[in-house]
């Protein structure tokens, strides 16, 4: 299993790198052109595998990549290498390498495949090469600089490759961070042959939402610890490339969604591994600076379309939505620069290192801490919900984020309870969460067309027009907290699976 650490930076920072007193001379200077091979239907890339050639030192060497994950830019995957004769893969040879794991012999066995295998991408790098020991870690450093090549589209390389020879995954994180004290470092978690194939399938960065984490029935809390933190980790870094680089709203909100599962998360295991106060300090930043930018998107989105609809709406909003539009933009810039600064690679340096390090202090049955977890989350819910007032707007907020932190712990938790009433509590915690949800969106619109009447004083008569109309709506149509409370007080826990 390799586990290595990927983290880019910009190349006028290579010669902090090449200089850096950590580091030393390079034990060696490589130029390598690796060809990435699959089918034209992609069967390797769909079934989590990468196979490549490249010359090293005069040899042709084969490899290929499968499986594992990705944790806080931590890659740990499943390699198989070897010299072979040619510049062509030789499935044979890899065969033997595999041994006896039936599961990618079968992803070999495909009909046909070796026929079907055609070069894809090039990969052309110049490799600058360290060995590291350091608190009792042998770490591989390699500095690549070059670019990724299909036909006539080239994407450039310059990253900094952390691989683990021997010793603690979390001695990654920890040497990265020193690294981090001189070099400007950003974690990636897509590596090289991902890139490849983004060239090859002609895609952006679409946004990636939350992903169903099925533990083990008999799993232990020290598993379930970081299955769970990395599922959200996961969700959160997947999306960061796309704020960084795109314009779709629908990554920040997916990004943002993936730290509110991780603040829940750690709520959730609060008691059994408090999590350290700086992180959750920076933690909080982070989401503070993708809600900023989040919030605007929702404004225009979602809230000012229904003042459209008003009988003398029309009037100034073509202005009053070009204004918000150009603060929403001005945000999310800011929460991409957020995403680019040395405080956000820290904390998520830092907070892989936590979680590779406490996990194995935990002691327990991941089942039994579920159910205590989620009994005490529905009582606390029903507690919020019975006090739910209309003259009182945080009570119902109280109760929608009770609601979404019931909904993400079984959601976190799902796989050691029956579907069907799994599925059901989800579904009505989720309507909950919707219905309470809107209220609450008007309520920061409103707030936001105050901030933006204060920036932009000469659009004021329209902007407090639109607050006003949505201040009468929602006091026209408030939610139905009786009947909110009505469906949460009916509602059962699922049964464990066993």
């Amino acid at each position: 299993m390799e586990v290595e650490l990927k983290l880019l930076l910009a190349p006028e920072h290579n010669a902090l790198v090449l200089q850096h007193p950590l580091l030393g001379a390079p034990v060696g200077v490589q130029h390598l052109a690796a060809r990435y091979f699959d089918t034209p239907d992609l069967h390797l890339l769909r079934h989590g595998a990468g196979l490549r050639v490249r010359k090293v030192d005069g040899d042709w060497v084969q490899t290929m990549k499968a499986g594992g994950s990705v944790q806080s830019g931590l890659h740990s995957r499943n390699e198989w290498e070897g010299v072979v004769d040619r510049s062509w893969p030789r499935l044979g040879q890899l065969r033997k390498l595999i041994g006896d794991d039936q599961h990618w012999l079968s992803v070999l066995d495909a009909p046909h495949l070796k026929e079907r295998l055609e070069p894809l991408f090039l990969v052309d790098v110049q490799r600058h090469l360290w060995h590291v020991e350091v608190d009792g870690n042998s770490i591989e450093v390699a500095l690549d600089v070059g670019h990724i090549e299909r036909g006539s589209h080239r994407v450039p390389v310059n990253e900094l490759e952390l691989e683990l020879k021997d010793g603690d995954p979390a001695g990654l994180y920890a040497f990265a961070l020193q690294l981090l004290e001189d070099v400007p470092l950003r974690i990636s978690n897509i590596n090289k042959a991902q890139r490849g194939y983004m060239l090859v399938r002609e895609t952006g960065h679409a946004p990636f939402r939350a992903q169903a984490l099925d533990l083990a029935p008999d799993a232990t809390l020290a598993e379930a610890l970081p299955a769970v933190l990395g599922n959200c980790l996961e969700h959160i870094q997947r999306n960061e490339v796309a704020v960084i680089e795109g314009h779709d709203p629908e990554t920040l909100h997916q990004m943002r969604v993936g730290v509110r599962r991780l603040r829940s998360a750690l709520k959730l295991f609060e008691s059994a591994a408090p999590c350290p106060p700086a992180l959750l300090e920076d933690i909080n930043w982070l989401g503070t600076e993708l809600g900023a930018a989040r919030d605007w998107d929702v404004l225009l989105s979602s809230t000012l379309p229904r003042v459209d609809n008003a009988p003398a709406g029309a009037h100034g909003l073509l202005e009053l939505n070009a204004l918000a539009q150009q603060t929403a933009q001005a945000k999310r810039g800011e929460a991409a620069q957020a995403l680019l600064s040395p405080r956000y690679t820290k904390l998520m340096l830092t907070l892989g290192s936590w979680m590779l390090q406490t996990a194995p202090l935990l002691n327990g049955s991941a089942a039994r801490f579920s159910r205590q977890t989620m009994q005490h989350l529905h009582k606390s819910l029903l507690k919020r919900a019975a006090r739910m007032s209309e003259d009182d707007a945080a009570s119902a907020h109280r109760t929608r984020i009770a609601a979404k932190r019931g909904r993400y712990a079984l959601e976190f938790f799902h796989a050691l309870y029956r579907s069907k009433g799994t599925r059901a509590y989800l579904k009505a915690l989720a309507a909950t969460q919707e219905e309470l949800g809107q209220h609450n969106d008007v309520v920061v619109g409103v707030r936001l067309l105050q901030e933006l009447a204060q920036q932009e004083p000469h659009a004021a008569g329209t902007i407090q027009f639109a607050r006003g109309y949505l201040l009468a709506q929602q006091a026209m149509r408030p939610a139905d907290l009786d009947a909110i409370r009505g469906r949460l007080h009916a509602l059962r826990l699922p049964h464990a699976r066993h």
